[in-house]
């Protein structure tokens, strides 16, 4: 079997959805079968950290975005005789040459229109979605988000398969104390600092966030220190960090760094006190798998997948109400010994998800719709 795969979010930097493919690529290749894998690109890319003979990257050259997908991609798939055209994010071709499988990872755009900007929101409309439902298969990602798809775009549900998403091997504990006390002097950030991570995005509700760290510092009687990383997203009516941060005394107690190597990622998930994630929605949370396989307690919000992701491994909150989250903040940092068991709690649960098992999932969904 030939399977296509629209390789487009491998360009560029490689967070998000690229991440998901090349985790799921890797895996893919080194399970038994005939299957090859031929990936589809509109330019060059920095090489992927593997190779396999069962896989190769095809370049089609640039062409605006609507004329490749929707006329260059399925052409050249025709052209190479492919048996499936998988899409990793959402996105399906007009034409439909051959069965196709696409992921599905939220329908934040669907359920919270509001949070989009206007003028961006036709890319998401009735001809886009259309073409979703007529995938053979939807994969997504958690059960919430399977839900969602089930209810809003009235899919059956026997055709929605969920298949959970992993930490990268790359996210792991670092027990190196003057390497982690390096990123953090680098930083500007003091031992027990708290830590978030996402595109800033309404849904992110990172406004709520700070306000609840100023009221937990007060609750505690200290000063606590809130990094955010992420930059802002393009498609959201902006989000006033600094502007909250000034209204509720956190403007010296704040930092924010739009980007950061993959390398200090890794250390500052390690470094920090508290990972703090007060999504107001999310298809899986990904970040809070990664802060937990670094061995960081998590303190998340209690909404859409991130109790089914999370378990029993995260201390969660209401994310609409900034007084319980700041009580969770609170109690969370004023306790080492629930930092521990959440830490612990924490390894374990991320240890639960493999990419290695999502890999062998995706493929039985390949092979039972061509057999």
């Amino acid at each position: 079997m030939k399977i296509g795969v629209e390789g487009r979010t491998l360009q560029g930097e490689r967070y998000g959805v690229a991440r998901y493919l090349v985790n799921l690529l890797h895996n893919l290749v080194e399970l038994e079968g005939e299957e090859e894998y031929v990936v589809y690109l509109s330019e060059p890319i920095v090489p992927l950290d593997f190779s396999s003979p069962r896989m190769r990257l095809e370049v089609l050259g640039r062409a605006p975005g609507l004329t490749w997908r929707h006329l260059r991609l399925p052409l050249a798939m025709r052209r190479d005789g492919v048996d499936l055209h998988y899409s990793p994010s959402y996105f399906l071709p007009l034409l439909k040459l051959c069965p196709a499988v696409v992921v599905v990872h939220d329908l934040t755009f669907k359920v919270h229109p509001e949070w989009f900007a206007k003028d961006l929101r036709f890319r998401f409309d009735d001809l886009f979605w259309r073409e979703v439902k007529r995938a053979e298969r939807i994969v997504t990602v958690s059960e919430h988000s399977r839900g969602d798809i089930v209810r809003v775009l009235e899919v059956d549900a026997s055709r929605v398969t969920v298949i959970s998403e992993a930490a990268d091997p790359f996210f792991h504990p670092v027990d190196d104390a003057e390497c982690l006390a390096e990123v953090r002097d680098r930083y500007g950030l003091e031992p027990g600092f708290l830590f978030t991570v996402g595109a800033i995005h309404t849904r992110r509700n990172l406004e709520r966030l700070i306000e609840a760290v100023a009221r937990a510092s007060r609750d505690l009687g200290e000063g606590l220190q809130l990094l955010i990383i992420g930059t802002p997203a393009p498609f959201t009516p902006a989000v006033d960090i600094w502007g909250t941060a000034r209204r509720c005394g956190m403007e010296e107690r704040l930092k924010h760094v739009e980007f950061i190597s993959e390398d200090d990622l890794l250390l500052l998930y390690n470094a920090c006190g508290l990972f703090v994630y007060p999504s107001l929605y999310e298809g899986f949370g990904l970040p809070v798998i990664e802060a937990m396989a670094c061995g960081a307690p998590v303190v998340c919000s209690g909404v859409t997948s991130l109790p089914e992701v999370a378990g029993d491994a995260a201390l969660f909150f209401d994310p609409l109400s900034v007084e319980e989250m700041a009580h969770a903040v609170a109690r969370a940092a004023g306790d080492a010994a629930l930092r521990e068991d959440l830490m612990r709690a924490g390894k374990a649960r991320a240890a639960s998800f493999s990419w290695r098992r999502a890999a062998e999932e995706t493929l039985q969904v390949f092979r039972e719709i061509i057999t």
